[in-house]
């Protein structure tokens, strides 16, 4: 089934370059000129039968390099311009990040408007398509490499739905969709669902995002409520 994948996404990438196109098109030029030399060649002396043999394998010798050529390079009204990768051409469809560090050069995972929504947790991709830009996770996302994925890593080392983060109970879990390449947390593969805390490091092969946990004023101020330790008066009576 991978292989007939890799197959149809190849042909794909073929129409996608005008490959196809262009090779017949190299294929209808060769044919058109063999039938003129057909007639000019004699006219000027030559032997057609010899002038039509050498300009054949002139011609099978020239597509390969025809097909080379195609791949790489398109012809646009701008001229001859290389052909972008699939990658840089795909359009995703991604939950907007919070913060863009490859525009801003500063790190600000707040932006104005932000604070009211209490963005508890977050995720920085370090490297990769992504690398520079944040994302708060306030409910499920599905990370891969398909573009209906909440967060789409085009990339091949990440399968098409790799791994799945959620929140519960103000807790940040992650759990593999078993992917080929596995997930990482913090250098340790994971298995089955597993619980993340503030700059764990998440890698999905050589795709790295970092934890951070944000603390809204009364998010602190009621994880301090429960750290703290009452005592009542009729206990320091006792005591005194």
């Amino acid at each position: 089934m991978d292989e007939a994948k890799s197959t149809g996404s190849f042909f794909s990438e073929l129409r996608r370059r005008k490959v196809i196109r262009t090779c017949l098109l190299y294929i209808l030029v060769c044919w058109g000129a063999l039938q003129v030399l057909d007639i000019v060649a004699p006219a000027l002396g030559y032997d057609a039968d010899l002038v039509s043999r050498y300009f054949l394998y002139i011609a099978v010798l020239g597509f390969p390099v025809n097909f080379a050529l195609a791949w790489f390079y398109q012809i646009s009204s701008h001229g001859i311009v290389r052909t972008q990768s699939f990658v840089e051409r795909r359009v995703l469809d991604n939950i907007p990040p919070i913060n863009d560090k490859r525009k801003q050069g500063v790190s600000s995972f707040l932006r104005k408007g932000e604070e009211d929504r209490e963005v508890h947790w977050v995720i920085s991709a370090e490297t990769g398509p992504l690398s520079g830009l944040s994302y708060a996770v306030r409910e499920p996302i599905v990370l891969g490499r398909a573009l209906e994925c909440d967060l789409a890593v085009v990339t091949p080392h990440v399968s098409r739905q790799h791994a799945r983060l959620d929140v519960e109970d103000d807790r940040l879990y992650i759990e593999d969709l078993g992917s080929s390449n596995g997930t990482m947390v913090n250098g340790k593969r994971t298995s089955g669902r597993q619980q993340l805390r503030h700059d764990d490091e998440l890698r999905f092969h050589d795709i790295i995002f970092r934890v951070t946990e944000n603390l809204s004023r009364p998010q602190s101020e009621r994880q301090a409520s429960d750290q703290t330790t009452f005592i009542h008066a009729s206990e320091l009576e006792k005591h005194g």
